[in-house]
């Protein structure tokens, strides 16, 4: 693991700072009490620090199952729809530049990095294991170097002020802790960042996800409403500024942005 990588992260139960280890022919990252952290393929694991439980537990099992066969569903989705266009569009109002120190909360398998400019460094966080074991394969195949965290969003593995660019595509409506979420990306991105929050709206899921067999279960109408598919402008810190909202794709996507508080 890089120095300066490493550098940027914590225990994100305890803020403590780690450094890296070599044991028994297994890598691990320790902090200063004692507590340890897996690598696996390369990956961080900090999820296990903590017990996954509701709705968190529910999507992660969802995702590492069609993890597989996510790259073939983007495929066959792109037959019908334009991806590419689509998601530049998602992705418009992230701001990027050569060099920054760039975050994904929910990464999934990293297809968001390929709409980007090239040369930033990327950093994403996923709960699913197995969407990141895709996210790596795409980073071999695309050539687009990734850092990859297996972490809770609501936990971020980060010291605070580090990153320049911070968003989210798809996940957040169904966290645990919304709220929480959204106050790690403001905590670990620089004064005067952008942060992008993009989701599918209730118009989405009840035409779409909720008609497909093979997930449908996971989007049963019981369990959704309104309000929990809603931008969640009010969970937005009042001091943020240029607070916008977007709906998009016919309404079916929001996209809610703002930037940070400078502190001049």
């Amino acid at each position: 693991m890089q120095l300066e990588v490493l550098k940027m992260l914590i225990n994100p139960y305890n803020k403590e700072s780690l450094s890296f280890k070599w044991e028994n022919g297994k890598e691990f990252l320790v902090d200063l009490s004692g507590n340890r952290i897996p690598i696996y393929r390369s990956i961080p694991d900090f999820l296990s620090l903590e017990n996954t439980s509701g709705l968190n537990l529910k999507y992660q099992r969802f995702y590492d199952r069609i993890s597989s066969l996510n790259n073939i569903s983007e495929i066959i989705y792109s037959c019908f729809y334009d991806l590419k266009k689509l998601r530049r569009k998602w992705m418009a109002d992230v701001e990027v530049k050569e060099t920054w120190n760039v975050l994904e909360t929910s990464v999934g398998t990293g297809w968001n990095f390929k709409m980007l400019p090239a040369g930033a460094n990327y950093f994403g966080v996923d709960i699913s294991g197995g969407m990141l074991r895709q996210a790596q394969k795409n980073e071999r195949k695309w050539q687009i170097p990734m850092y990859l965290f297996k972490a809770n969003a609501e936990y971020l593995p980060f010291a605070d002020n580090v990153f320049d660019s911070v968003f989210h595509a798809g996940g957040i409506n169904f966290f645990n802790d919304k709220k929480r979420a959204i106050d790690e990306m403001i905590r670990v991105a620089k004064p005067g960042t952008r942060i992008v929050i993009i989701d599918e709206t209730e118009k989405r899921i009840r035409e779409q996800y909720q008609r497909m067999p093979l997930i449908k279960k996971y989007f049963v109408a019981a369990d959704i409403n309104a309000a929990q598919t809603a931008a969640p402008v009010d969970l937005i810190p009042l001091d943020v500024k240029e607070l916008q909202l977007k709906l998009q794709d016919n309404g079916k996507m929001y996209q809610l942005s703002f930037r940070t508080p400078r502190f001049d």
